[in-house]
């Protein structure tokens, strides 16, 4: 059997106190003694292994509903004392969302590593012909994991490096490959009846399979989490259908809550043109200025929803996709920049401040970010826009150019 690292090992043992102390919790024993216990042995738990512990007492037959009945003893117990591991929001929780796709596949690979486990070790006793059969059939299933890893390497991967994160994803899918090696090689060795190898092949395989499942909610989701947009989660998400599921399918398809614009029936004059006070201007004409501009233009409404952005050529410094219109303008920012957001629109609403400025280097580019807020002629607030330019070459001048060649 493969020796564990010793971060598997102090991870058990946290486990193996956390489920006794919970157990006796669930068996009335008094709290104030389990509190005086807990805090003998933590300083903190992370959400992370609350989450592990729960979910593996419930496989020792613990119904979900007892669990949830605990949860406000659990509050009490670990009150100050959990460590939030990442950002949370009960998008998370919804059907389809790519968070809940990968923990609940994770759950049914263990669930399929434990039953082929079982059904090896009495194999191994008797080998016969349908323990056999039974025994591949459940080893495909467990193939299931190579869609698993795919969605991981090509949906997430790519996302992930964007941001910087280029050396996990190298590592993870090296593993991914020897784990998809590991399945193939236990499968072969019962097909053709090597017996001699199979445990240390089956011990080895189980090893790294669990591991990856703690490195990808562990280490993984907390790291990405904090950066992905609802957009990123969103790209995922098509693909994930494209690419297939691992032995659970989505109980729904994940679509966040959209605000439908009506953009039919803009009032224009005989000819077609919309009239402005300082002139007039075709729907085609207002849309080729605005997307000619030298700007990636952002208009967010009153109620904070993103209603309007132009299409330049080029590059986009900041991409905008046609499924952010009509979303939550906090949702198209990493969870870490959504209190800057709202902050910031909060003081536009309440008319402490009409404007900000930044610049910084970003992506190679030296960037102006301005947001303003757009108010009526009485004052009233309409809206935010934005407007992001690569002004490079702006602070690079040192001369005049008075004459056209």
């Amino acid at each position: 059997m493969k020796k564990q690292s010793q971060r598997s090992i102090d991870f058990e043992a946290r486990q193996m106190i956390l489920k006794d102390l919970i157990l006796r919790l669930h068996d009335g024993e008094d709290e104030e003694q389990i509190k005086i216990e807990f805090k003998e042995h933590f300083d903190n738990v992370s959400a992370f292994e609350i989450s592990v512990m729960e979910r593996r007492l419930m496989s020792q037959g613990i119904q979900a509903e007892e669990i949830m009945l605990l949860c406000n003893v659990h509050a009490s117990l670990f009150n100050g004392s959990i460590e939030s591991v990442y950002e949370y929001s009960e998008e998370q929780d919804k059907p389809g969302h790519p968070i809940r796709v990968i923990k609940e596949e994770n759950l049914a690979i263990e669930t399929a590593l434990d039953r082929i486990e079982k059904l090896f070790f009495v194999y191994l006793d008797e080998p016969a012909p349908d323990l056999k059969h039974g025994l591949l059939l459940q080893i495909d299933m467990l193939w299931e994991i190579d869609k698993h890893y795919a969605r991981k390497e090509n949906s997430f991967f790519p996302i992930m490096e964007r941001y910087g994160f280029t050396a996990p994803p190298k590592v993870m899918w090296g593993v991914d490959d020897q784990i998809r090696d590991m399945i193939k090689s236990f499968r072969n060795i019962i097909e053709t009846d090597q017996l001699d190898q199979a445990t240390e092949i089956f011990d080895n395989m189980k090893y790294e399979i669990e591991e990856m499942v703690v490195k990808e909610e562990e280490i993984m989701l907390p790291m990405i989490i904090p950066f992905f947009n609802e957009d990123d989660w969103i790209s995922i998400a098509a693909e994930s259908e494209e690419i297939g599921y691992c032995m659970v399918q989505p109980e729904a398809k994940w679509k966040p809550e959209r605000y439908e614009f009506n953009v039919n029936g803009v009032p224009t004059d005989k000819d077609g043109n919309i009239q402005f006070e300082t002139g007039y201007l075709s729907v085609k004409e207002l849309e080729k200025i605005l997307n000619e501009q030298p700007l990636e233009l952002t208009f967010v409404d009153a109620n904070d929803k993103v209603k309007y952005f132009n299409n330049g050529p080029g590059k986009k410094l900041f991409p905008r996709t046609k499924n952010s219109l009509g979303r939550e303008v906090y949702n198209c920012h990493p969870p870490k920049s959504q209190p800057i957001v709202r902050k910031l629109i909060a003081d536009f609403k309440a008319g402490t401040k009409d404007s900000e400025t930044l610049w910084f280097r970003a992506r190679g580019n030296f960037v102006m970010v301005t947001y303003k807020a757009l108010r009526d002629d009485d004052g009233s607030y309409l809206g935010t826009y934005e407007y992001v330019q690569d002004i490079e070459n702006i602070v690079n001048i040192d001369d005049e150019r008075r004459s056209i060649e």
